[in-house]
């Protein structure tokens, strides 16, 4: 152990720096007997980097500044490309073919839309795995491989699944109301279409968890490569990634818009492609991604595997502290409250506010691009933000928005799919800013060896 230093922090006890073997780094504690490993000093309870102060331009580890379109990290701008078309393509399909093709209740596409999301609940468990137990001596680029092998055989699975038949065979029917129906409606329904939904929804959830996993483990490496971001370009990588993610988000909605829009979807088009050729062509469309994992994402190979009880221990000590507990409260609370759904949103879209597929994907093709806007510009012109004032300020018009937009249409005092579609356009505004804020505010509180739990665990 080298020789101890003392600074004057706010805590009375003066703290002791230590020299960890382990780590190759120094830690400041308030006790030798704590074994901590992980670098951080407590100034003000905020949580900074013993070694911001020693790297050029204030990185946050050592390295060079990542180039993100080189051959070594082309592999990750993949990543989030792929990432962003197959989740612009599973829950926008769900309104034209399980709303309006089977004819499910508002019950069920609600719970599809709640299955085809949930997997994003788990992945802190994804980011511990791939933080602790390293395949062939890399903890990322496995874990992404087969996560997206695994995404496509459920895709596979959906393209050779047999083409049910619409729930209203004559679509001229759609718009009539159940009791108005005549022997001659009765006769063309098909009444099985509804019992079909399973078959369709149980494979999208396995898809889900198959390229979340290789989000989660593509995040890690983005912590990685942001830490060594000098502080005046610090937020580029996010930047980045995340404006590609959000213009392949649109391109999902363009091929739904044109190609997944017939009069068996609700839409006004004579022509349209069926539900299992549409997961065909998405499944060539990411096949490409295998290859461009393992030939142009490049990881530094470790042999080493933290041990598991270590790293939770480690991984406790983050979360205790302030910066890091409050953020997750945020992040929580937050979340709750951003999350409630209702069962009836999907049928007053279609009734009440007369959305068709076009309009509802042309909506969500300019929601999506406002949303890329926001981002790139909060991303290279909103760093030195207050994070909290920028917070509150994009909640509160957030909220405002959304109650003005369905509480008018639920009272019936506006009806129309512009109002009903155009106003959440400008919701898209605050979402994106402190979507990217946020991702800065995680990469300056993950410590190294923890990137993709803390990314996972903090992550909006």
């Amino acid at each position: 152990m080298k020789a101890a230093r003392t600074d004057t922090l706010t805590s009375q006890q003066a703290p002791i720096e230590l020299y960890s073997e382990d780590s190759g780094s120094w830690m400041i504690t308030d006790s030798p007997q704590d074994e901590s490993p992980f670098p951080m000093v407590y100034e003000d309870q905020k949580m900074r980097y013993v070694y911001d102060d020693y790297i050029e331009g204030g990185a946050l580890r050592s390295g060079s500044t990542p180039k993100l379109f080189s051959r070594q990290y082309f592999g990750l701008v993949a990543q989030y490309a792929g990432v962003g078309f197959i989740d612009g393509v599973l829950p926008n399909v769900i309104y034209p073919f399980l709303q309006n093709y089977l004819n499910l209740p508002g019950s069920q596409t609600t719970t599809a839309f709640v299955l085809v999301q949930m997997p994003w609940s788990f992945k802190v468990f994804y980011g511990i795995i791939s933080d602790c137990f390293p395949i062939w001596g890399y903890r990322r680029r496995p874990y992404i491989l087969g996560g997206w092998i695994f995404a496509l055989i459920m895709l596979l699975m959906l393209s050779f699944t047999p083409d049910s038949k619409p729930y209203f065979t004559n679509p001229d029917y759609r718009d009539v109301k159940p009791e108005d129906y005549t022997p001659e409606i009765i006769a063309t329904i098909n009444y099985d279409a509804v019992n079909d939904g399973s078959v369709y929804i149980i494979p999208m959830m396995g898809c889900a968890f198959g390229y979340l996993l290789s989000d989660v483990c593509a995040d890690g490496i983005v912590v990685e490569l942001a830490q060594r971001e000098p502080y005046e370009v610090r937020g580029n990588t996010q930047t980045v990634i995340y404006t590609t993610r959000t213009v392949f988000n649109m391109l999902a909605y363009i091929l739904l818009g044109f190609c997944f829009n017939g009069e068996e979807y609700g839409g006004d088009f004579d022509f349209s492609l069926s539900f299992p050729m549409l997961m065909l062509i998405v499944t060539i469309v990411l096949a490409p991604i295998v290859p461009v994992t393992w030939f142009f994402l490049h990881e530094e190979k470790n042999a080493f595997a933290m041990n598991f009880n270590h790293y939770m221990h480690t991984l406790w000590d983050i979360i205790k502290t302030r910066a890091v507990y409050q953020y997750i409260a945020y992040q929580f609370f937050s979340g709750i409250f951003a999350s409630f759904t209702y069962l009836s949103k999907n049928p007053i879209m279609r009734n009440w506010a007369d959305v068709s597929p076009i309009q509802e994907k042309v909506g969500g093709l300019l929601s999506t691009g406002v949303y890329a806007t926001s981002i790139y510009f909060a991303g290279n012109y909103g760093r030195s933000w207050d994070w909290r004032r920028t917070a509150a300020v994009t909640m509160v018009c957030y909220v405002s928005l959304d109650a003005f937009v369905k509480l008018l249409t639920i009272w019936n005092i506006i009806r129309s799919p512009y109002f009903w579609l155009g106003i959440p356009i400008l919701e898209q505004i605050p979402l994106g800013v402190i979507f990217i804020v946020s991702s800065f505010i995680i990469v300056e509180l993950a410590t190294e060896g923890h990137e993709g739990a803390i990314r996972s665990k903090l992550a909006p």
